[in-house]
């Protein structure tokens, strides 16, 4: 009766200590996870920055390449456009 109670006793130590085993690997690979995610997230953010300023360029090149006229005439259709848009809540 000794010898099983001091089996139960091992086996009960030995799942305890794979549990918090376990425990602690899948919490080290959680945060990992969270810092890869926020690399991400940083270098998408930054893409999207660089894409928006590439844009913006484009658009001004775009802009100095008309005439006079155009300029003109593309100034008056986007204050068109922008009072006959409803606006959206």
């Amino acid at each position: 009766m000794d010898m099983n109670v001091r089996m139960m006793i091992m086996r009960g130590k030995l799942l305890i200590f794979l549990l918090v085993l376990i425990l602690s690997f899948t919490g080290c690979t959680t945060q990992k996870t969270g810092v890869n995610q926020k690399k991400v997230d940083r270098e998408q953010i930054r893409k999207k920055k660089l894409a928006q300023k590439k844009y913006e360029n484009a658009l001004k090149r775009h802009h100095r390449m008309q005439t006079k006229e155009t300029r003109a005439r593309m100034k008056q259709t986007k204050k068109e456009s922008k009072n006959a848009t409803p606006i959206r809540p």
